[in-house]
């Protein structure tokens, strides 16, 4: 009998369906002014800073891409400025260039000696090396 004639004085639980509703309006209305102006801060943040160091990533993964012994080949072994062949071509807008050279863990300097690492540098030629992505390359990783 109880169940058929629940106690109309017993707290209800839940939400009503209007509630729901009103709550997930106020939410998408709320909302699309936020990712609006979300939106326009990284579509204007897009040509600074956050670019550019997308378009150095990405000749860093276009470099690394290469077999070790082809980067091992031209990786200079006395000058840190020689832009190497995976450097964008000479006259470029925004010219990427990478800078391959052999290094030494020992004495954190390049090294004419067979080391088995890379040091890899992408940078702006106009910007020089202020702002380089770097990373070290072994033979074995």
């Amino acid at each position: 009998m109880h169940r058929l004639f629940p106690n109309k004085h017993r707290k209800q639980l839940g939400f009503f369906y209007a509630e729901v509703l009103l709550s997930v309006i106020l939410l998408a209305v709320l909302l699309v002014p936020a990712m609006q102006s979300l939106n326009s801060a990284i579509a204007g943040n897009s040509s600074g800073l956050a670019a550019n160091q997308l378009n150095l990533r990405s000749k860093m993964e276009e470099t690394l891409s290469n077999p070790f012994n082809e980067l091992y080949s031209k990786a200079s072994t006395s000058d840190t400025t020689t832009a190497s062949s995976f450097s964008d071509t000479a006259g470029a807008t925004n010219r990427r260039i990478v800078v391959l050279y052999r290094y030494d863990v020992a004495t954190s300097a390049l090294s004419s000696n067979d080391t088995g690492l890379i040091y890899v540098s992408v940078y702006y030629e106009t910007k020089g090396s202020e702002g380089a992505l770097n990373t070290l390359v072994g033979r074995w990783w």
